[in-house]
């Protein structure tokens, strides 16, 4: 295996742990078939879930310590740069948390929320569930197989290959 290819590989598989589509569409870029594309990209995916569902809570806590911080700082200052506490996309959280459980996090993870921010949310949420972090994995998988084939059979129908 060249250098290269290597560094390729690693590529995929690092940007998978944040981004799946994009990570397939590298796999595609660099030429690699859908088995290597799926592979590499799904291999990322699922070290990116493990990777920040076990850093969830010391991420959550420095995340906690920076908005007191930047609450006191503008309490201080008069209270004027204050943002709101529960926004829309917090609300639309809670509301996703709610209504679909640890099923709909894992689903939306992959493709929509990116893997950081739903391994974390499932951490956050579901933690005391021990189906959790099985049920994202089977997400990235299966996501990642069908970004992978949709990538590598448009590519192949457009190319004529």
């Amino acid at each position: 295996m060249a250098m290269e290819e290597l560094l390729q590989i690693l590529t995929v598989i690092a940007v998978g742990a944040l981004k799946m589509m994009v990570a397939a569409g590298f796999g595609v870029g660099f030429g690699f078939t859908f088995l290597k594309t799926f592979l590499f990209t799904s291999l990322g995916g699922c070290i990116g879930v493990l990777v920040f569902y076990k850093l969830s809570g010391w991420l959550m806590e420095r995340s906690r310590l920076k908005w007191v911080r930047k609450r006191t700082e503008a309490l201080l200052q008069g209270g004027a740069r204050l943002k709101p506490v529960f926004t829309r996309r917090n609300r639309w959280l809670v509301r996703l948390k709610h209504v679909s459980g640890y099923l709909g996090v894992a689903l939306l993870t992959p493709l929509v929320l990116t893997i950081p921010l739903g391994s974390i949310l499932a951490a956050r949420f579901f933690h005391h569930d021990r189906r959790t972090v099985p049920a994202l994995l089977l997400s990235v998988v299966l996501q990642a197989f069908c970004v992978s084939a949709v990538l590598t059979g448009v590519v192949g129908t457009i190319t004529g290959t």
